[in-house]
């Protein structure tokens, strides 16, 4: 295999840039294949004489400047849209105060790479390409389980581009264990009259099925084809979508192939399908249940039948969003199903201790409130002294390994590629893991704000994981409602220790309000977090001739809402003649720049739809301010006490992609009332902020990430503990009492 991974940004002029350009060329001359990582491709303005190039990572959309050719800048681009294996050699080319820790970085990133070099200054690109080949030749290979060869995916990757209008193709073997009832019943309710034909495409053996579904389905005429050759490229030619429901058994080769074609695909989230179809992104999975074997039935995945629905749907919808999935899905299958890929590195672990052996997986490089509390989860962990912790990462690399050390220097040495064998493995982050660890016990942690959970995340969540972990009432009612009986853990989120009434207020922030009370919004820029209410309430005050500043701070715009944001609509406020003043903070705070950004406010408005706990609402309290936060959700046990104004608002159902476990929904928070009780809180703010000051303690003792940390430890002492023993460390039942600060009013986290 002649695969090799590039990390560096080639679009500057900078002698790191030089050096990787140069062997973008010597590879290919040498009959290498490059692939282009943008990991580490920062945005930039142009200047004088440069260019803007469009870039994107399927999430994120950026830009960055380049003065170089445009026949040299399309030699990039076709590197960075190459897909090589996940076990490939990588380059790191920096400058040399970057090469460490962009090394040690892109290690996480693909912690199965065979080798990850940091490519020293002077070294020519001959040589390197010398280095690659080398180490491909010592590595040695491996075949991961239902991999395929690359001839043997050439006649499928030299598909045409996916067409809008052709059959729905069903791939699996047996009427019952390929689950093609199903598809059938669904085809039949749907487009038998019109719409997508239907192909249904069966193993050679099961000619006997083929000429029963045949007569079955002779009414329907030519708008139904029964094969029963195989799975062929001529089948997923002018294919719209291919569905694999299996319930049982399976080529599992054909799903691989069917994923290679860049149609998309709907499969089973069945367990045993999960090693193929971990990645998120390049299937609709089909969620359902598993069963258990009975005297007089195998065990077998049971697909939902509206799930199927809805993924068929959904792949039939959007054309555009259908063809990216299945570019994905190609590169999955180059990245993670090829056979004779080189070996991947001997796993060195951590040599164990005698104390539990903890694993968070989270995506530790990047802005979200996931990354938040898993940083402020592990440092507690790691003071409390009592598990072994290894630390995992998820997803890409949006922030650097030095933010992550400035924060947390004691948890640096924890990330770790392979953490070996755990007695908890705890995994955060979205979409939730397919695939177990190895491990003891498995816990998935589980945010869902929309009320009711999507089927795509079952059995996983409600089936297969030992223990899954929420941080409100409001998710574990979620969860249980989805079908999960047991194994439900309530773990709410802590206050770090920046986050108090004596934080220093922000003096820019200060000088810039001058002697005006200013209004806090804190969250992504997002209809579910009820940016546009917010706006709606404080120009109804501002109306009212009440007099504040307006703040705004932004969270995720590039991460995780670059493409569904609302900062449009903000900056329309900002231009609206007659509006309140407008400060927006977009950049990434500290969090003792963030606590400063709280004290330097006066109240925090909060008139979310849907949240799954509600950080900034609990930090804000923790730092003095009165909060008004919609009623109903969440928040509600954070909101207890003096200084929390509950927002009136009604349940909406909504619609969502996909299939529900339950009629999704919201809270609509009502924009006048928002508007008046923002209006009462401003007039009478200085009694409101004192009541909410002297609270802010009792809201800090309540919640703490010590707390939240002897939870997971007592889900790791629990699975070591012998069978049929009590547990080193018992699970709390109740909500424990809370001891109050002196002249504090109590308030009482949920701890279940």
């Amino acid at each position: 295999m002649n695969h090799v991974r590039i990390v560096g940004d080639p679009f500057g002029e900078d002698a790191a840039a030089s050096q990787l350009r140069s062997f973008v060329r010597q590879a290919l001359a040498a009959g290498l294949r490059p692939s282009l990582s943008l990991a580490a491709v920062q945005p930039r303005q142009p200047a004088a004489g440069e260019r803007t190039i469009p870039l994107t990572d399927g999430v994120r959309d950026l830009a960055t400047a380049t003065a170089l050719p445009p026949a040299e800048v399309e030699l990039l681009l076709r590197a960075a849209g190459n897909a090589v294996a996940t076990t490939a050699p990588v380059l790191v080319f920096a400058a040399p105060e970057a090469r460490a820790d962009l090394a040690r970085e892109t290690a996480l990133l693909w912690p199965r790479a065979c080798l990850v070099l940091p490519v020293r200054c002077g070294v020519v690109a001959g040589d390197l390409v010398e280095r690659v080949r080398a180490e491909l030749r010592w590595a040695g290979t491996e075949s991961p389980v239902h991999g395929c060869e690359e001839r043997q995916l050439a006649p499928w990757l030299a598909l045409p581009p996916l067409g809008s209008d052709g059959p729905i193709v069903a791939i699996g073997r047996g009427d019952f264990d390929g689950g093609l009832d199903l598809v059938i019943e669904f085809w039949q309710q749907r487009f038998a009259v019109g719409g997508p034909r239907l192909r249904l495409v069966l193993p050679a053996y099961d000619v006997d099925l083929a000429a029963a579904l045949r007569t079955r389905l002779q009414a329907h005429g030519d708008r139904v084809e029964v094969a029963a050759t195989g799975f062929e490229p001529a089948h997923a030619r002018d294919a719209a979508a291919i569905v694999v429901p299996w319930r049982r058994g399976g080529e599992i080769r054909d799903l691989v192939l069917a994923l290679a074609s860049g149609r998309p695909v709907c499969a089973a989230r069945a367990v045993a399908l999960a090693p193929v179809l971990g990645r998120h992104g390049i299937c609709l999975p089909i969620g359902g249940h598993e069963v258990a074997a009975t005297p007089t039935e195998l065990a077998h995945f049971a697909p939902d039948a509206g799930a199927l629905a809805a993924a068929v749907a959904q792949a039939l919808g959007d054309t555009a969003a259908a063809a990216a999935m299945g570019r994905r899905a190609r590169d999955h299958v180059f990245e993670e199903l090829l056979l004779g890929r080189p070996a991947a590195p001997s796993p060195a672990c951590p040599a164990r201790s005698s104390r539990p052996v903890v694993v968070l997986e989270a995506p530790w490089f990047e802005t979200s409130s996931s990354a938040e509390l898993s940083l402020a989860t592990a440092k507690a962990l790691q003071q409390r002294g009592r598990v072994d912790l290894r630390l995992v990462n998820s997803g890409p690399i949006r922030t650097r390994l030095a933010e992550l050390r400035n924060r947390a220097p004691e948890l640096e040495p924890l990330l770790c590629r392979d953490p070996g064998p755990a007695d908890l493995y705890l995994a955060s982050g979205w979409p939730v893991r397919a695939v177990r660890p190895p491990c003891r016990q498995f816990a998935l942690r589980v945010d869902w704000e929309y009320g009711a959970l999507p089927i795509e995340l079952m059995p996983h969540v409600t089936q297969t994981a030992d223990v899954v972990v929420v941080h409100s009432e409001h998710v574990r009612r979620t969860v249980a409602a989805a079908g999960r009986s047991r194994g439900i853990v309530v773990v709410p989120h802590g206050v770090d220790a920046a986050m108090t009434a004596d934080a220093p207020p922000d003096p820019e922030l200060l000088a810039w309000k001058g002697e005006l009370p200013a209004v806090l919004f804190c969250g992504g820029l997002i209809w579910r977090k009820g940016i546009d209410v917010f706006l709606r309430a404080v120009l109804m005050a501002w109306q009212a001739g009440c007099r504040f500043a307006v703040v705004v701070k932004s969270v995720g715009h590039d991460q995780h809402y670059g493409r569904f944001h609302l900062g449009e609509l903000v900056e329309r406020f900002a231009r609206t003649p007659g509006a309140p003043p407008l400060r927006t903070i977009a950049a990434e705070l500290s969090r003792a720049e963030l606590a400063s950004t709280y004290t330097a406010c006066d109240l925090l408005l909060h008139p979310y739809r849907g949240e799954g706990f509600g950080l900034p609402v609990l930090e804000a309290r923790a730092c003095g301010l009165p909060v008004l936060a919609t009623a109903g959700g969440a928040t509600d046990a954070v909101m207890a006490g003096p200084g929390g104004i509950k927002l009136p608002a009604q349940r909406r159902t909504i619609e969502l992609p996909g299939a529900h476990a339950g009629q999704p929904w919201v809270l609509e928070p009502d924009g006048e009332a928002a508007g008046a009780a923002l209006i009462a809180a401003l007039r009478e703010l200085p009694a409101l902020r004192q009541k909410a000051r002297a609270f802010a303690p009792s809201v800090r003792a309540a919640y703490g990430w010590d707390a939240a940390a002897a939870a997971i430890e007592a889900l790791a002492f629990a699975a070591v503990a012998p069978a049929n023993a009590e547990p080193l460390v018992r699970l709390p039942q109740t909500p424990p009492r809370t001891e109050p600060v002196a002249g504090a009013a109590r308030l009482q986290p949920t701890l279940r």
